[in-house]
């Protein structure tokens, strides 16, 4: 069965193919502070993340100051 973690992942794939985020990069597998499993970890701003410690993905758009 697939995992929400797993679900996120594949998300952040997807995104990271169609997309340029200067501040979200892949980073591999590595054990998870929470499970203690590989799991994906992402850099997401300064921060480096587990996949399972992700709960939600919102996208914020820039405001254009150019007016």
């Amino acid at each position: 069965m697939t995992t929400t973690s797993e679900l996120m992942h594949w998300r952040l794939q997807a995104l990271l193919r169609e997309n340029s985020f200067p501040d979200l990069e892949y980073l591999g597998e590595r054990p998870s502070y929470k499970t203690g499993n590989e799991v994906p970890w992402y850099r997401i701003g300064g921060a480096e993340v587990p996949v399972d410690a992700i709960t939600e993905l919102d996208a914020m758009e820039e405001e254009d100051d150019a007016l």
